[in-house]
């Protein structure tokens, strides 16, 4: 069996410089490196917080994310990647502090015995979900 570590997941965005900003200013992540290849002019950044890592690009002929992409029950009828997670240690205090900061919130928390988890969505400024949770 293989095993494996968590490294990074890639997003697409509309603008490199705003993106850096938002998730720095709202969730503490930092610039590790960033790269232009100017042949497909196209950004690259990789952003950090903790050993956590989100790679950015930016390519200027990139379409928006589908609005059904967006919304956390619709995303389920395509497929493909739908949101990302962090796990947090205070599902409440999490969701004051991203009402607080008037972020795009998507889903309140919410329990799911099932998965044995407590959720809440929101929104980067490119439409992409993030997840915030706690297990039960």
């Amino acid at each position: 069996m293989i095993r494996l570590f968590p490294h990074h997941v890639g997003i697409s965005v509309s603008s490199m410089d705003a993106s850096i900003a938002w998730y720095h200013d709202h969730f503490g992540f930092t610039v590790r490196s960033q790269t232009y290849i100017e042949s497909e002019q196209l950004k690259i950044a990789y952003i950090n917080n903790g050993e956590y890592e989100i790679e950015l690009f930016e390519k200027a002929d990139s379409d928006s994310t589908p609005i059904h992409d967006q919304d956390v029950l619709h995303s389920f009828s395509v497929q493909g990647l739908k949101h990302i997670a962090f796990a947090v240690e205070d599902l409440d205090a999490t969701w004051a502090e991203l009402e607080r900061k008037e972020l795009d919130l998507v889903t309140p928390p919410t329990i799911n015995t099932d998965l044995g988890v407590r959720y809440c969505f929101i929104r980067d400024p490119d439409g992409v979900l993030l997840e915030f949770l706690t297990v039960l």
